[in-house]
């Protein structure tokens, strides 16, 4: 199969990228430049990267026209980014998913299929698919509308599906959220800088599991279903904290707490579960390759 990627150089695009062309399949690869979390792909014949930016529909006309399908990651995913620019967060996250849906009609594609998150429900407490959105946050509104507009699109073009709904995405190439705080900070600084509530209960997955979940997806048992991707356990800043001390193996990393407002971020997995899908790797495994990672890695 011949398959296109939106965001590919992102943590998700670059892993799905490597999952897919190890199966054999043929991957066109969009994001706005090269970055290192390319290298791996860049020598192998069945890679095909294609500089362009969503919010123009013209970039995308070369790379889509002949795919089967198109696994849509694009966005602005940061709520701190989105706030900033709400007009450019708006243009990516909802505009570029209208122009990858157009492309997707007019090329007669089989199927779109849509990272969203988690932070399109107005409570993450153990938010099920069913819960009530959209959120309060503006990150999430632009994914709440992005998945709007593919609901539209079924209805008026018939255009086939699926939206997975992910938790807290870590592993290699990786580029904030707690994880990447302390692995950082513990290399690079031998202390950390938290700015998330120690307290607080999220939900973590591995970048791999994430990406098993996409190829999963492609099935038709996945179509037009909506489905939350997730590790379905909460796991607190603070032992996540003392899993990385055991792992680096410093036991007494100096810790700058920067917020004390405990939340709770977490999915329920049930559906996925249901689908066939489940996470294989734990989060001692998964911070454990994280770190490694980081060390080996100029970031």
């Amino acid at each position: 199969m011949k398959i296109g990627i939106t965001g590919v150089t992102s943590l998700l695009g670059c892993h799905l990228a490597k999952t897919l062309t190890d199966m054999g399949h043929e991957v066109h690869g969009i994001a706005r430049s090269k970055k290192s979390s390319l290298e791996p792909l860049l020598h192998n014949s069945l890679f095909k990267f294609f500089p362009g930016d969503i919010t123009k529909f013209e970039d995308l006309e070369h790379p889509l026209k002949d795919v089967d399908y198109v696994f849509h990651l694009a966005s602005i995913s940061s709520e701190r980014k989105a706030t900033e620019e709400p007009l450019g967060c708006f243009k990516v996250n909802v505009l570029g998913t209208v122009n990858v849906l157009e492309m997707t009609r007019r090329a007669k594609l089989k199927k779109i299929i849509f990272s969203s998150s988690g932070a399109v429900y107005k409570s993450s407490d153990h938010a099920r698919e069913t819960d009530p959105t959209p959120p309060n946050g503006y990150y999430g509104f632009t994914k709440w509308n992005a998945e709007n507009m593919i609901e539209m699109y079924k209805n008026k073009f018939s255009l086939s599906y699926t939206i997975l709904r992910f938790s807290r995405l870590y592993g290699p190439f990786m580029e904030r959220n707690p994880v990447f705080d302390m692995a950082y900070g513990i290399i690079h600084n031998n202390s950390v800088k938290l700015y998330d509530s120690p307290g607080s209960l999220y939900d973590f997955l591995f970048v791999d599991d994430a990406a098993n979940a996409l190829v999963a997806s492609l099935n038709k048992s996945w179509d037009n279903e909506i489905v939350n991707i997730s590790s379905g356990t909460g796991l607190k800043i603070s032992e996540l904290f003392n899993i990385f001390k055991q792992v680096s193996g410093k036991p007494e990393v100096p810790l700058e707490i920067m917020k004390h407002n405990d939340q709770i971020d977490i999915l329920s997995n049930k559906k996925a579960l249901s689908l066939g899908w489940k996470p294989r790797v734990d989060i001692h495994d998964g911070v454990r390759k994280t770190y490694t990672w980081f060390l080996q890695e100029p970031v």
